[in-house]
This record gives C-alpha cells, sequence and structure tokens, in this order.
C-alpha cells in the first residue's frame, strides 16, 4: 500500500518548517531509510522563475533548508539544483531573488546549474540529475494553465535541459497530451522521496500568475501519484480529474486509488479546502470527455502582453517554442496567427505582465 504522511504548518519559521519536514520524513521510516553516508543528494525544487518566497511561486527555501539538512545529518553531501523556464538564462536572478542562494551559502549547500545532459529514450536529462545517489524532489502546491496542478509528479520536469522542453509544448500544448511527456520524464528520474511544499500554495492562474492561499500542509511520500491523488483531494478534485495522474497511473508508475493510500501523520480531510480556486483555463470535468473535446474546439485562451507591466526582460520570448513574441523597446506583441496557445509566456513572466484572456464563448462557458 501506497503511503503519504502530511504534516500540519502554518508559518515558514526555521523551527516549524524543520519540525514538519521532519515529522512527515520520520513517519514515512526516517531519513535514513533513503540517506546513507557519502551518498551524493540532489534537491530538486521549483523554480520556475524570480520571485520572492512570499509570491507562492517557487519552493520556500525553508523547505529545502529543512530537507538539506535531514540529509546532510544522515550523511549526505547535498547539492540544489533545477533547470527553470527560459532555459536556465536567469538561474542567477531566480537563486538571488528567492533566497535559495542564501540558504545554500548559510547551509553550505552546493548549488548546480544544469547545463550539461545525457540522452534517455531521446530526452536530455541533466547530469546531476544521473549522477546523484538519490534525487529527492521538492514541488510546491500550484495550480497550472495546462496541467490543473502542478506537484510531485510535474516537478520532475526541471530535470530536463536545453530547448526541449518548448519543444515539447509545442508538440503537446494540450492537457492529456502533455501529460504523456511529464510521465515519461518523471519514470526516469524516479525520486527516492517527495517533499511538497504545500504551507503557502498558490492558487488562479497558476503556476506564477495565481494568488498565494494557506494550505498549511508538509507533504511527503515515495509515490509521486498517491501524493498527487491527495493534492487532488486538497483542491476539491476527484485524483483521475487530473490527466497527469491518470496517466502515471496507466504506467504503473504509482497509485492514484485513495482507498489503496495510508496517509501517516494528519488527516487528509482536515485540508481540503472549500475555496480552491482552479486556473480559468481548467476543463469542465463534469463533462463527458468526447463532448468536452468538440467544445474545447470553440474556446480561446489567450495570452495578452500588458506593456504597462512589461519590463522588456525578454524571458517570455526566449521561452516561446512558436517564436511569436516581439519584444522591442517602444512595443511588445504576439503573433496570434503562430501561436499555439501553450500559455509558456505566461507561466514564464516574473512580472504578471502576460494575462490570459478569453474569448466571449470561453466567457460563457466559464462562468
Amino acid at each position: 500500500m501506497a503511503k503519504v504522511a502530511i504534516a500540519r504548518c502554518a508559518h515558514y519559521d526555521i523551527d516549524g518548517v524543520y519540525n514538519a519536514v521532519k515529522r512527515s520524513v520520520d513517519l514515512l521510516g526516517g531519513i535514513e531509510r533513503y540517506v546513507k553516508p557519502g551518498m551524493s543528494v540532489l534537491l530538486k525544487p521549483n523554480l520556475l522563475t524570480a520571485r520572492g518566497p512570499e509570491s507562492a511561486v517557487l519552493t520556500h527555501p525553508e523547505i529545502i533548508r529543512s530537507v538539506g539538512r535531514l540529509a546532510r545529518k544522515a550523511g549526505g553531501i547535498v547539492r540544489v539544483g533545477d533547470s527553470p523556464g527560459g532555459y536556465g538564462k536567469n538561474i542567477d536572478e531566480i537563486l538571488e531573488v528567492s533566497g535559495i542562494k542564501h540558504i545554500a551559502e548559510e547551509e553550505g549547500f552546493e548549488v548546480v546549474r544544469f547545463t550539461a545532459a545525457d540522452f534517455v529514450d531521446g530526452i536530455p536529462i541533466a547530469r546531476q540529475v544521473r549522477e546523484a545517489d538519490i534525487v529527492i524532489s521538492l514541488p510546491k502546491l500550484k495550480t497550472h494553465c495546462v496541467t490543473v496542478m502542478t506537484g510531485a509528479i510535474k516537478n520532475t520536469f526541471g530535470a530536463v535541459t536545453g530547448l526541449y522542453k518548448a519543444g515539447c509544448h509545442s508538440r503537446a500544448p494540450r492537457e492529456e497530451d502533455l501529460a504523456k511527456v511529464l510521465v515519461k520524464v518523471h519514470s526516469i528520474v524516479r525520486p527516492a522521496l517527495t517533499v511538497v511544499d504545500g504551507i503557502l500554495a498558490m492558487e488562479g492562474d497558476g503556476p506564477s500568475a495565481g494568488r498565494p492561499k494557506a494550505m498549511n500542509a508538509v507533504i511527503a511520500g515515495e509515490d509521486a501519484v498517491a501524493i498527487d491523488a491527495c493534492i487532488a483531494m486538497m483542491v476539491g478534485l476527484k485524483p483521475l480529474d487530473l490527466a497527469v495522474t491518470r496517466a502515471a497511473r496507466d504506467a504503473g508508475l504509482g497509485e492514484a486509488d485513495l482507498s489503496k493510500i495510508e496517509i501517516l501523520g494528519d488527516s487528509l480531510e482536515n485540508f481540503i479546502s472549500r475555496d480552491f480556486k482552479l486556473s480559468q483555463t481548467m476543463p469542465l470535468n463534469a463533462i463527458p470527455r468526447p463532448i468536452l473535446r468538440w467544445i474545447l474546439g470553440f474556446v480561446r485562451f489567450i495570452p495578452c502582453i500588458d506593456e504597462s507591466l512589461c519590463v522588456r526582460c525578454g524571458l517570455c520570448k526566449k521561452a516561446c517554442p512558436a517564436d511569436c513574441i516581439t519584444v522591442e523597446e517602444k512595443r511588445c506583441g504576439i503573433d496570434y496567427a503562430k501561436c499555439i496557445r501553450c500559455l509558456c509566456c505566461h507561466e514564464i513572466c516574473p512580472h504578471n505582465a502576460i494575462s490570459i484572456k478569453r474569448n466571449i464563448l470561453t466567457k460563457l462557458i466559464w462562468r
């Protein structure tokens, strides 16, 4: 039976986070179950873009500190790394603004940059991921404009380097298509342990333009599918409402049936939100899928640039797999004839300058 441990934690104070993380991992058998003396331990957080920890966009640095301390106490050699959006061009800014650089320096954790890769089944996986003795995934509990939620399974997508991620969005812009890619990457990375930062989550138009939402939970487990099943329940969904969870379950990567998942620690029911707001791109799961696919043919979500908020950093242009964004001093624009509606630009913008607009039919359906 899959096991998921949940520990309540309402604030990001050092001792409180450490105690919650330790409790959740102890419920699974303790960090020594995963980390042995001398092991190379790679902590893989969600470092999407350059935002402060209060924004709920990235894995909070105190989660990284706490898991790193546990791993080091068990004798592990701790490294922190991710391949954020924009192909990692702004990784130094992300590390600085997020506070992760400060935490790493304080704790003596090595920060690694995913600049080299080994191809596995045609996918470039960061060499540091392949060379680590153990990978511990540290996702942020957030909404996502394409996959509905981003959690344990999707977090491993950050192990992919370079332009390949943009190509995936180009070839698979819709939820079910992208889910297959995410599951394939997860099957390669397969973290030994996942610890989710669900203390301050994100609702609304995530993964970067939503609103912080207190969920007060640290969630840990070995089975990422089971963790994502629990996350779905927390935000008012059913586990199989998420295409990524369905695809991972079908691939035999974990358990999505809640009756076969043992919840350790605090009760899952105590963390279910009755008012959690999903992204406005969330499909209507109550509609049968054949009908839904027909309806979605008339539904349009488009990214729009607010030039009053745009600082011309160019990250959206770098992240766009369709090469349809123009960034100039006097004007920024999107060529909608080329746009594939993958919403990568919306996802990566660190200034909330790219919003999602809906056509009239879409507004009526989503009302």
